[in-house]
Order: structure tokens, then sequence, then C-alpha cells
């Protein structure tokens, strides 16, 4: 029997709701430069300089090696146009392999060291923390047993801050939608009391996951100090939670701190790989980074924990223009929204050390090429907003460097093509490893 839509005219006054606490949360303008004058200063990371210094010299200096040596194969009878731009594209590729060499022995030495990432002190903030889980169009009692198992953990975990968790549903299906709040409403009954479980759908899913944590800081942002993002599949440990909200208390000039999430529930060989990589390498890579990226770190969108005024004043996100002079809304809002709370002073961190911060991957090779579409338009309209005026060289490069990961592949592409054009030919200036006269053994340079 199909069930009865509940009357969602006016979720406002549900008692799924607890009363607004507005906070004004301005778009910002990209064109001139933002200072939150409530942002402490941020002092120089020596340690951070260290770090990067030992990712990045490595992989400039093996970019330069690389260079003089295929200078050398093509220098006999000079360099041709088609040539310099092969060792160009070679050693643009080059470049970007070596620096995720690099990141990772430096995040293998690291994880040599003896001592946690984030050093315990007195915690001198109390915060008021709100999960928010923004949803659409999910298996409600799929994410309710995620909301359970968090706020069973928290419980146990105890800690000195304090939890709300917000289910924020864009779902625009109104027969989920009266699943989603009898899932709500079955898990309120099941809480201990005092327990804060909170529902709200929006009547129009505007601009999407951007409009629907801006509408949640708009409307009860003053109320909490902190929020932390989650998505629909998110899951985390009491601990990882707890450790997350003592680094932001003690840390007043972070903004953001994103933990690593990793990949978990795997059930097909696509999705097991995937799993199976992020454990092997990934736990390396996520220390190298979190290194040299210091206060200039970057955010995935989620299993985050984001000081809620300096968000709400400094993260706004405008339309751009898009190539036909439309408004388009910023697709990868989370690379921006790091760029726009350190740009206004506050620091944007990475404790890659924290565990207990757990996603899902998609399960098959269709479902995968149609999440890395999005991510691929996303990271590319970044490319435009590399000119903001007022971004830290970093938060530029975290731009750059998310593009290059899908212009890259065309980069190879056009390699191959260089390659058959100047390949043709015995006598011309490429490595012939095969001969007619020798066919099964390769003559090596």
């Amino acid at each position: 029997m199909k069930p009865v839509p509940l009357d969602m005219t006016d979720i406002s006054t549900s008692p799924l709701l607890p009363p607004e606490t507005p906070l004004a949360h301005p778009v910002q303008d990209l064109r001139k430069h933002h200072n939150d004058n409530a942002a402490p200063k941020i002092l120089n990371d020596g340690n951070a300089l260290v770090w990067r210094i030992a990712a990045f010299l490595p992989a400039i200096a093996a970019t330069f090696g690389l260079y003089w040596v295929m200078a050398g194969w093509f220098e006999e009878g000079g360099v041709n146009i088609i040539e310099a731009s092969l060792i160009a594209l070679i050693c643009f590729n080059f470049f970007w392999i070596s620096l995720t060499v690099s990141t990772v022995v430096c995040g293998i030495v690291s994880l040599t060291r003896q001592g946690p990432q984030e050093s315990a002190g007195q915690r001198t903030e109390r915060l008021d923390v709100a999960l928010l889980v923004p949803v659409y169009n999910e298996n409600p009692w799929y994410v309710m047993g995620n909301a359970r198992a968090i706020l069973s953990e928290l419980r146990q975990y105890g800690g000195h801050h304090t939890y709300s968790m917000f289910i924020l549903s864009d779902t625009r299906d109104d027969v989920i939608a009266d699943r989603e709040i009898r899932a709500v409403q079955a898990l309120r009954a099941e809480l201990p009391p005092g327990s804060r479980l909170y529902y709200r759908r929006r009547p129009m899913n505007t601009d999407r996951k951007v409009g629907n944590i801006s509408d949640w800081v708009s409307r009860w942002g003053a109320g909490y100090s902190a929020m932390l993002v989650l998505d629909a599949d998110s899951l985390m440990t009491g601990s990882a939670i707890g450790q997350l909200a003592d680094a932001m208390a003690r840390d007043p000039g972070a903004g953001l701190i994103q933990s690593f999430p990793q990949l978990i529930g795997a059930q097909t060989l696509f999705a097991r790989s995937q799993q199976f990589a992020n454990g092997v390498y990934g736990i390396a890579l996520a220390e190298g980074l979190s290194r040299w990226s210091g206060r200039e770190g970057n955010y995935w969108g989620h299993n985050a924990i984001i000081r809620t005024a300096a968000f709400a004043g400094c993260a706004g996100l405008p339309k751009v223009k898009s190539l036909r002079g439309k408004d388009r809304l910023i697709m990868s809002h989370d690379f921006v929204e790091a760029g726009l709370l350190r740009r206004a002073g506050w620091g944007v961190r990475f404790l890659s050390r924290i565990r207990g911060c757990y996603e899902e991957t998609p399960a098959n090779l269709t479902d995968h090429i149609q999440r890395d579409r999005r991510w691929c338009q996303g990271n590319l309209q970044h490319l435009r907003l590399l000119t903001t005026r007022g971004f830290h060289p970093l938060s530029r490069f975290h731009l750059f460097h998310g593009a290059m990961g899908y212009m890259l592949s065309p980069v190879w592409f056009l390699l191959l093509i260089i390659w058959a054009l100047i390949g043709n030919g015995q006598e011309a200036s490429v490595l012939t490893y095969f001969s007619e006269e020798n066919p099964l053994f390769p003559i090596w340079p």
C-alpha cells in the first residue's frame, strides 16, 4: 500500500526543527580582497615550509633532469617546434607524477615519526557542533542507520562538546520525503532524552548542496559555533568527531579542519580495488599532503569541521559567468570555500592521522564515471577562478592541481599524436627500440 505523503507546506513550524537563530551569510565578491577582522593572525609555519621544500624541490629537480636528457636526445640537427612541444608536454606531465611520488615519500617519512599529528592540550573552548547531513533522494533507512551509529558513538565517547544532528533534505520525491520523516521520527523515539536530531526539507533545491548548506547557515548558524559537514554515505566514530572538535577548540585561528576519509563497504571487485588502493597508499599520500599544506589546506566537501561564523562571513559563493554569459553555480564548491576562508585570514588544516572517518565508493565503473564527470566539470571551472583577488598562492595551486587531474588525459593523447608525427621513419629524431632486421630484441639507448 502506497503511504500517504505528510503535509510539507510549513515544515518550519514542525517539532522536528529547533527555533531559528539567523546568521548573515553574504555572497563574496571574487574581484575584491576580503579580510575578516575576527580571524586571528596566522603565524608562518616553519615546519610546513620545510615539508614544501621536501616535496616540491625533488619534483622540480627530477623534471629538469628529464628535460636535460630529452634535450640531449633531440639536439642533433636542432630542435624543431614539434619536438620542443613534445619535450614541454612530457616534462609538464612528469612534474605532476614526480610531485605525487615525493608527496608519498614525505608522508612515509612523517608516518615513521613518533607522536600524534595534533598535540593534545588544554581545551579552551566548548563547542556547540551541528552535524549536517545533506540528502537528495537517498534511501532514508540507510541514512538513518548511519545517523544512529554516529549519535550512539557520540553518546559513548562523551567529551567536552555538545552535538546536534540536522538531516537537511533536498529530496524532490514526496514518497521518499514521507519515508524520511517517518525514519527520523522512528529514530528520535529510540534516542535517549536530550538527544538532538532534527529534520528540514527545502521546498526547492535551489543551488543544490551549496544552497542546502547556505540555507542552514542563514537560518540556524548563529546557534552553533561549528558545523561538521557529512555526506549521506559518511560514517564517523565518536572519537574522530571528538578529535576534530578538540582540534578546532585548541586552534582559534582554524576556520576549517579536514579529516582523511577512508573507503569502506565495498562489495564489488571494482569497489574493493578502489578500497584496497585507498588503504595501501592513500594514508601516506594524505600524510604528505597534510604536511606541506600546513594552514593552506584544501576541503573535500565532507567529513570536515568548519567554524560557522567564519564560513558565514567569508565563504558565501557567488555565481560565475559561463562562456555564454549565463550565471552558473560553482560546482566543485569545496575547493573554492577553502580558498575563501584562507583569503579572509582563517587557517585551513588537514589532519590525516585522525582515524574513524569513512565514506563509500561507487560500486562500478559506470557510477564512478558519472561521479567523475561532475568533478571534471567543477574542477575545470576552477581554471576561471585562478585570478580571484586575495587568494593565497597555495589555494590557487589546489585549484590548478585539481583541474590538472583531468587535463592530463588529453595531454597524454596529444603526446601520442606528436610521437606519431615525429617518429615516422628510421632517421626521425626519436628513439627506435625495434628494427626490421632484428624485431625480437630491443635496442636500448
